[in-house]
């Protein structure tokens, strides 16, 4: 047997524990080995190990795990802003890189990360994982058997409800310099896995969005659930510590960085939308059309691909029992994405209005499954087969970020077109 391959992880929250650290340790433990852990948090690091069960060694720096660690593989799943730093250490390290979507927030970030990527001897990849969600591999390979033709259309509605949207608002996503807002935030998922399906670069985008529900828009704020006077009549309030995994990973460490899990919905200091519409004209000439709403009465996506021949749906609605500050959530291990989901795909016939039940077998698992399948990717020693291309590259990652950026260009000169690959008013 080879030797295994050596990891680090930089990022010990919620998602790096459950996505990155336990199924390594857990379930590829025969084909990796875990050597290093940094957080700008030491405690949240610990408490991770905790959490996993391990006693992996924990690095004051990002550059103290590179060195004394000797990984060959980083894994990032660090606040979004900061991802750009650590992809470039460790491409400049000669190590394999997986980072969190979304890749980056900045331009600038673009241009250092692709100056890095051609000098290095590593290859960055970023996990999308919704590209492995079945239903998203049932649209690529009937857009490949070309089932609606030559795609022309594309409409994507995505729609998070007040658990789940709410708790974006809640934690530093909320600011606009931590993460760029949720078009890259969650968006580059949805824009990503369009770039894919269509084999298309975004060209131009014209946007439109505001905070229209939480922030400055609630009718009373405090400064957290956990010690607000208002916990009786506000539909946000989440008593976030009652799940043992949270207060381990969150409360119990926050006087070290004074970070608060659990800030108001209402704060004064969001500055990011909360909902956007885009049109969006590719390289190809597919238009797609896009909208995001974070306080929406369900959670799913609708999803819509109309061709030369034929129209493609899929149609998704989660359940978030899960998510923080429903009353399940409150009180399950961890905030992992997982739980009952109903979903449909569909060819829709152009002429005789027939409709063809594609709708695949739902797997179990976070994010629908979809984590499984990404994990074979990041850990096995040899990785599956990929036909459809849903190892995300480098430049790919790059592509889901720009239309985000662009996006948000666009909603600050109120509306005016941009060049997706330039970032200038066209």
């Amino acid at each position: 047997m080879s030797k295994r391959r050596r990891f680090a992880v930089i990022g010990t929250g919620n998602r790096a524990a459950y996505m990155f650290v336990a199924p390594l340790i857990e379930k590829f433990s025969d084909e990796v080995e875990a050597v290093g852990l940094y957080d700008i948090n030491p405690a949240r690091a610990e408490v991770c190990n905790e959490i996993v069960k391990s006693s992996i060694p924990i690095f004051r720096s990002a550059e103290e795990l590179i060195r004394k660690a000797r990984p060959e593989v980083l894994l990032i799943a660090s606040p979004d802003a900061t991802h750009a730093g650590y992809v470039i250490q460790g491409l400049k390290a000669g190590l394999d890189v997986f980072c969190e979507k979304p890749l980056c927030t900045t331009r600038e970030q673009v241009t250092a990360i692709r100056k890095a990527a051609r000098v290095s001897s590593g290859k960055a990849t970023v996990t999308h994982n919704l590209r492995c969600l079945p239903s998203a591999e049932v649209l690529k390979r009937e857009l490949r058997n070309h089932r609606i033709g030559t795609v022309r259309h594309v409409i994507f509605n995505e729609y998070l409800d007040r658990y789940h949207g709410a708790d974006y608002f809640r934690r530093w996503h909320r600011n606009f310099k931590n993460s760029g807002g949720l078009l890259l935030q969650k968006a580059s998922h949805h824009f990503d896995m369009v770039n894919w399906w269509v084999g298309s670069r975004a060209q131009t985008v014209t946007a439109q969005g505001g905070l229209l529900y939480y922030g400055k828009n609630g009718p009373f704020r405090g400064t957290r659930c956990s010690t607000c006077a208002h916990t009786r009549k506000c539909p946000h309030y989440a008593d976030l510590f009652a799940n043992p995994f949270m207060q381990k990973l969150y409360q119990r460490v926050e006087k070290v960085d004074g970070y608060l899990r659990d800030r108001c919905v209402f704060g004064n200091d969001i500055d990011i939308t909360d909902t956007a519409n885009l049109t969006v004209t590719f390289e190809n000439g597919v238009k797609m059309v896009y909208s995001l709403i974070a306080y929406a009465s369900f959670e799913g996506q609708q999803v819509a691909l109309e061709g030369t021949q034929g129209r493609l749906e899929w149609h998704l609605k989660y359940n978030t029992g899960w998510a923080a500050g429903s009353k399940k959530g409150s009180k399950k291990a961890s905030l992992e994405q997982s739980g009952e989901h109903s979903e449909k795909v569909e060819y829709l016939h152009p002429f005789n209005h027939e409709v063809t039940d594609l709708t695949p077998p739902a797997l179990q698992g976070s994010h629908g499954g979809a984590d499984a399948k990404i994990w074979d990717f990041i850990f096995k020693r040899r990785p599956p087969a990929d036909p459809l291309g849903q190892r995300a590259s480098l430049e790919e990652g790059i592509q889901a970020v720009l239309i985000g950026m662009a996006a948000n260009q666009s909603i600050a000169l109120g509306g005016a077109p941009v060049n997706v690959q330039t970032g200038r008013p066209v």
